[in-house]
């Protein structure tokens, strides 16, 4: 039920998006920069999360790299405030979180925008990162979208050694299938006549879907980076990155792991799993093994 719930609702949101477009003149919209002005978030702090984005924070010895966190599509920097950024500040990182993505004329939405666009904003995101921490490295966490930009961004652009450990939430992987949807325009023609619709407010879906030119390029010669540390966590109750099993990568030393492996009655579906405490135990036992705790039902009497 909760699957069939959210996946509507995630659908809904696209129609009344594509409706809006459809009555609303293109010209009259604003052209959004990533992190636009969000009046909650900037009074008289850069975020509401106490310790986000702090351009003062240092990285301690027990946590030497600064971490990046990078959002799904739709949605934005404030999708990390319920659980992931807050518990990463108490557990004593230095927390950073960039909304990016947006596209002239569609307004509110991150992450819409083409794929290798979205991968260079993050790029410069991160080198503003190292250069304020003083540092070489960091580690990413990014959700669905968020978890390949920055595996593009190193393998394609100047992002090659900056990232220590890449942590995936639902990561988008080897594309989607999109619970069916790509095959059924696949099987009626509909797929490619589509495309220039969908484009108009979100010009990075088709880069999303299986075998499409972002993905091969992303992929080619392996799903991994060399030198990073990869982990990835999917749900089977995941409707968008479908086959769910399409977020992980069997290379040597990556870690691929099932919620429902940790805990059986946990039914997060895709846009859930950030705000899941089983995930967010697993997430902190990814970036710091050392002092990994065990990640399960009782996971979420966790308190951040």
């Amino acid at each position: 039920m909760a699957r069939s719930f959210n996946a509507t609702v995630y659908l809904t949101i696209l129609a009344v998006w594509l409706l809006s477009l459809i009555i609303t003149p293109t010209a009259a919209l604003p052209a959004l920069p990533y992190n636009a002005p969000n009046p909650k978030r900037d009074a008289g702090r850069t975020t509401v999360v106490a310790g986000l984005n702090n351009w003062s924070c240092k990285p301690s010895a027990a946590h030497p790299r600064a971490i990046v966190l990078v959002h799904a599509t739709l949605l934005t920097e404030e999708s990390w405030h319920p659980l992931v950024a807050p518990a990463l500040v108490k557990s004593g990182y230095c927390v950073f979180a960039l909304t990016y993505g947006r596209q002239p004329g569609v307004p509110f939405f991150g992450a819409v925008n083409h794929l290798e666009g979205s991968a260079r904003e993050v790029g410069d995101f991160v080198n503003k990162v190292l250069a304020a921490t003083n540092t070489t490295q960091v580690d990413m966490v990014g959700h669905s979208q968020g978890g390949v930009l920055g595996r593009y961004w190193m393998k394609y652009m100047d992002g090659a050694g900056k990232v220590k450990r890449m942590v995936g939430i639902s990561a988008i992987t080897h594309g989607t299938l999109l619970s069916g949807i790509v095959l059924l325009g696949e099987v009626t023609g509909l797929l490619k006549p589509a495309e220039p619709l969908i484009d108009a407010f979100c010009a990075g879906c088709y880069d999303m879907i299986r075998d499409s030119d972002f993905m091969k390029k992303l992929n080619a010669g392996g799903d991994t980076t060399p030198g990073v540390i990869h982990s990835y966590i999917a749900t089977r109750y995941d409707e968008v990155i479908t086959p769910y099993h399409w977020t992980f990568t069997y290379a040597t030393g990556v870690t691929n792991t099932l919620v429902q492996d940790l805990c059986a009655v946990s039914i997060p579906e895709h846009l859930l799993m950030v705000g899941s405490k089983v995930v967010m135990r697993w997430i902190l036992n990814q970036l710091d093994p050392a002092n990994a705790k065990t990640a399960n039902c009782l996971s979420v009497f966790d308190w951040y």
